[in-house]
């Protein structure tokens, strides 16, 4: 029998999901977010297929007859999971470019949104203004250098032994510390031996007495026996009363000779404990150790005297110490200026491809020195910008393959990074951030244009696969009806890959078996029906 029941069914319209297989594990319903998309399709066709098999089942009721079933046989093929969904064009690289100097902008050869190619020159400094910056910076550093050459002679004795200092102290310490270590280590290995050597002599003198203790028993206990026997008159010569003699003598000698081995044992742990080779080989260890500490000491006391000396020197020479500084300083100062002038002599030149997006030099005017004068985004690295919800996120992965589609054109995509991190979108919704790198990218990429992604998530090929729609699922996983001789069967199945069409079945089904499209009817195992293959 079948009755009217809610569909088990779900459809999804972009996103969808690979059911790897995992035997003798609780199976799961079919994603519902993954089946809109069909229920959309399939639902004008199911509210007519509904309404016919109505008046159908009425009529068969009727006539005492199977109900009619259409069926779709499973078929071999292959079925491709994409994700289809929208983004944003950015670039990967970034580049500011900030005034060298404060001098008058000669040409200004862009505009904002602008693309330009590496080499490119962006703008131009004033000829006059640069060669008159180039001339005073050369004169200045001329100057600095003559006044530091007069004293760099004295200073060098005292910088070369204050160098040395500060060299050798830091590693004298850290040798100092390192062999202070060592030293507390033996000296506890020393301790540690003796202790075990001590700690052995208590315990066999312990088992000395123990065992004194015992012969001394025994005998009392022979002596006690003797007493007896001879209040009670038993003659001498009694052979038990010999048999008690020879064992009590054959045990106080052997306990005797196990009391000699433990006083054996306790001398020679006494010997040990004093002479122990170990001990000693440690001690002569620990004393060279020892020595060579002092010898660290000695030196680092000689290299800290030395180091107070040479600043002193430094100090006394008049502040050259404060001179190296200023000329070094002036030196870099005005290396920096000349390199800078260099590098805009014939122009500001673009690093690479891109677009100008922002522009604040002005022709005419000079910039405030490390003022912002233009910043290029590159069209040469290139990537979209995406979100995806939860659903997608697990069948997403870095180094897919996608398409991407810009302005009407398609370019050739692979996933490169995914965030760690969930963020709301406008709507409310938790998604995560993917870029997707553009492959192939061109002078016809636009920057912040939305662009259409379809990534390739997952194919199967040779595999059983069957409409989307015959797919029920209940509490225990996913199942379809299959017909087979007028009746009709429930089976459990194992999907896999999904498409918005069709369903990859990994277990479950063979090819050109019939299976029902129950359209939200339910069938018991059983059902006798009247089946309808679909053309």
């Amino acid at each position: 029998m079948f009755r009217k029941a809610e569909s088990k069914t779900e459809s999804t319209a972009e996103n969808v999901e690979i059911t790897e297989k995992k035997p003798k594990k609780e199976k799961t319903p079919m994603d519902k977010e993954k089946k809109k998309k069909i229920r959309r399709r399939v639902i004008a066709g199911v509210l007519t297929a509904l309404v016919v098999a109505f008046f159908v089942r009425n009529s068969l009721m009727a006539k005492n007859t199977a109900p009619m079933v259409t069926t779709v046989a499973a078929a071999v093929g292959e079925v491709e999971q994409i994700l289809s969904t929208g983004g944003t064009v950015k670039s990967d690289e970034t580049r500011t470019y900030f005034a060298p100097l404060s001098v008058e902008v000669g040409d200004v050869m862009v505009k904002t949104g602008d693309t330009v190619k590496k080499g490119d020159v962006i703008l131009t400094f004033d000829e006059k203004a640069l060669s008159e910056e180039k001339q005073a910076a050369e004169y200045r550093m001329a100057s600095n250098e003559g006044g530091y050459e007069s004293s760099v002679h004295k200073n060098n004795e005292y910088i070369a032994d204050l160098s040395e200092a500060n060299r050798n102290l830091p590693v004298l310490e850290q040798q100092i510390a390192d062999n202070e270590k060592l030293l507390k280590e033996i000296n506890k290995k020393i301790e540690d031996k003796r202790a075990g050597w001590s700690y052995n002599g208590a315990a066999l003198q312990a088992s000395i007495l123990e065992q004194q203790k015992m012969i001394e028993d025994e005998r009392q206990r022979m002596e006690e026996r003797h007493a007896w026997e001879a209040e009670q008159q038993i003659d001498s010569d009694d052979e038990e009363k010999k048999e008690k003699d020879e064992a009590a003598k054959a045990q106080i000698a052997y306990d005797e000779q196990v009391l000699l081995n433990l006083q054996e044992q306790a001398q020679y742990n006494a010997y040990e404990e004093q002479n122990n080779k170990e001990i000693r080989d440690l001690q002569r260890q620990a004393k060279d150790v020892e020595d060579l500490i002092a010898s660290y000491k000695e030196y680092q006391s000689e290299m800290k005297s030395q180091k107070a000396s040479s600043e002193s020197g430094v100090l006394d020479a008049g502040g050259k110490a404060k001179l190296e500084a200023d000329t070094a300083l002036e030196k870099l100062t005005n290396q920096e200026k000349l390199d800078a002038i260099a590098e805009v002599e014939n122009g500001l030149k673009a690093d690479f491809g891109g677009v100008i997006t922002e522009l604040e030099a002005i022709a005419g005017q000079p910039p405030t020195e490390s003022g912002k004068l233009v910043t290029i985004e590159s069209t040469e690295k290139v990537y979209v910008r995406l979100s995806v919800s939860k659903y997608d996120l697990e069948k997403i992965a870095v180094g897919q393959k996608a398409d991407i589609d810009i302005a009407g054109k398609t370019y050739e995509g692979t996933v490169s990074k995914i965030d760690g991190m969930a963020t709301q979108n406008n709507s409310g919704a938790m998604v995560v951030g993917v870029d997707v790198n553009i492959d192939n990218p061109d002078e016809n990429i636009f920057l912040g244009v939305e662009a259409k992604v379809y990534v390739h998530m997952a194919k199967a090929e040779g595999v059983v696969t069957v409409p989307l729609e015959v797919i029920n699922s209940d509490r225990e996983g996913d199942f379809v009806y299959v017909e087979e001789n007028g009746v009709v069967a429930k089976r459990r199945v194992t999907t896999g890959v999904t498409s918005d069409s069709a369903i990859e079945v990994k277990e479950g089904l063979s090819e050109g078996e019939n299976v029902v499209m129950a359209n939200g009817m339910e069938f018991e195992d059983g059902t006798a029906v009247t089946a309808m293959p679909m053309p």
